[in-house]
């Protein structure tokens, strides 16, 4: 039988932290928690999760420089991050892109939009590279960004 994905839910309100791990369990999820980036980039590197959620607004630094140096990893850059907010700046999408994120979803998340985004990002992680889409796709009310390019 194969494994429920993993996912590493980075929240720092502890209350909707273990909220969305109820949803993301009851969804069919594996999930690690912390609170932190600093927590969140150590536990990446330790468990290499199937996918990262994370708030961007977090207490040690934000979210997109999260998912930048987990993209400067050899073991962690492959992973797709989706963000989670409550706000909303004319310039998240394009920090986003920079970052590497694969979506961004705002909160507070339906349960059922959750779990379905992340099994939709999971499922196009898996895709052979040449066959994921090379341009930016909006869905509503997530945007999903193309795999971050390295740079050699």
């Amino acid at each position: 039988m194969e494994k429920a994905p993993l996912v590493l839910l980075v929240e720092d309100d502890p209350l909707s932290r273990e909220g969305y791990a109820e949803f993301l369990e009851t969804g069919g999820f594996r999930v690690a928690q912390c609170g932190t980036a600093e927590d969140a980039y150590s536990q990446t590197l330790a468990l290499v999760p199937d996918i990262v959620v994370t708030d961007i607004a977090l207490p040690d630094r934000d979210g997109f420089s999260l998912a930048a140096d987990l993209r400067v990893q050899v073991r962690t850059r492959s992973i797709p991050v989706v963000a989670m907010t409550a706000y909303w700046a004319s310039d998240v999408h394009e920090r986003a892109d920079r970052a590497g994120m694969t979506a961004i979803l705002m909160k507070p998340c339906q349960p059922d939009h959750l779990i379905a985004e992340l099994h939709r990002v999971l499922q196009r992680s898996r895709l052979p590279r040449l066959a994921q889409p090379s341009t930016v796709a909006y869905d509503s009310p997530s945007t999903t960004f193309p795999e971050a390019k390295t740079h050699s």
